[in-house]
């Protein structure tokens, strides 16, 4: 087999090539293994990703000598593009608000600019950041699924694997690097943890929509909705709602949550103040939910007597993390007969 430098002498296009081939290969193995449902096997992978990242960077950082020492920096961002893009997708799954789609917005950079920094990773203040944010947001999702509990104390036990693990990397490594940035990448996670701009993990919403009535039937719901304009596709329900003085207001959630969890969910019926700009809660109703329904568990509010104005309906978990947001506008009418109207099962 050819070395890295016979290869760059021989096929130099090819040789240039290889980081983004191994990138885009750590990608495309993730996608077709991850895909959209998290289960157990989904974190078997990844903590093997995990493992091997370590590994590699355990190999560098004590400067081993092998025979695959030339291929080991593009394994590594192999790796990393796996971790990375794993990361993406179980983070844009949980994200609801502009907080967390910014976040996910910010991975997706790391996931790209991944491709063009195989030549520092051999210098491992960058590889041990690297490492680090994956530690941490990997954690993030894996010990609250391992411990069967949904609790923020499991957010800062990811933190503190992750920097175990890079300090411990950096103790039994020859080459002394920084381990500022990780550290300072910890604190700036912690600070959007605790200002519920990190998605609510694992809880994700699968769905949220108004509705003017909800029954369950031999374990089936049946909603009446008003249906979207086709320009906004991405909605289940109509941003417009029209009531008429004697009905109720209904807000139906679908949340997934790991198999053997149970936890609570509350929906909190908010109401803008025109004049101030501020959201006014009204009404907070809870319920329990139970995992391992691959389509989530469901549960519903009502609300008699909403007036007219702008509403929102905040699913959130039981320490205030915003799991979905669904915000709509009332207004009175005297009869639904113009109004279009849907009937869905769930």
């Amino acid at each position: 087999m050819l070395t890295p430098s016979e290869l760059r002498q021989r096929y130099p296009r090819l040789a240039r090539s290889l980081p983004a081939l191994a990138f885009f290969g750590g990608f495309i193995f993730d996608a077709l293994t991850l895909g959209r449902q998290i289960i157990p096997i989904d974190f078997v992978i990844l903590t093997g990703y995990y493992l091997i990242c370590a590994a590699i960077l355990l190999v560098i950082g004590r400067e081993i000598e092998h025979r695959w020492e030339g291929y080991q920096v593009v394994a590594l961002q192999f790796f990393f593009g796996g971790l990375f893009s794993a990361v993406v997708i179980l983070y844009f799954l949980s994200s609801s608000e502009i907080g967390g789609f910014t976040l996910v917005a910010g991975l997706t950079v790391l996931l790209i600019a991944n491709e063009f920094v195989e030549h520092r990773y051999g210098r491992l203040t960058l590889s041990w950041t690297l490492f680090t944010i994956c530690g941490i947001m990997f954690f993030n999702f894996a010990l609250p699924h391992l411990f069967r509990s949904i609790q923020p104390r499991w957010f800062y036990a990811s933190i503190g694997v992750a920097l175990g693990t890079t300090l411990l990397l950096r103790a039994l490594s020859k080459k002394k690097a920084s381990v500022l940035p990780s550290f300072a990448l910890a604190a700036v996670l912690l600070v959007l943890y605790v200002a519920n701009i990190l998605p609510p993990v694992p809880l994700v919403k699968k769905d949220l929509f108004i509705a003017h009535r909800i029954e369950k039937t031999a374990g089936r719901y049946t909603a009446e909705i008003e249906p979207p304009p086709r320009r906004m596709f991405w909605l289940r329900s109509s941003p417009l709602f029209h009531r008429t003085d004697s009905e109720a207001v209904y807000c139906f959630s679908s949340i997934f949550i790991p198999r053997g969890l149970e936890t609570s969910v509350r929906h909190r019926w908010q109401i803008l103040d025109e004049t101030t700009g501020e959201w006014t809660t009204t009404d907070v109703m809870q319920f329990t939910i139970r995992g391992g329904r691959r389509e989530g568990y469901r549960g519903f509010s009502s609300k008699a007597n909403a007036g007219p104005g702008r509403w929102r309906v905040r699913a959130e978990s039981p320490e205030g993390k915003t799991i979905g947001i669904i915000a709509f506008s009332i207004t009175e009418t005297t009869s639904l007969s113009n109004v279009t109207l849907r009937r869905v099962t769930l």
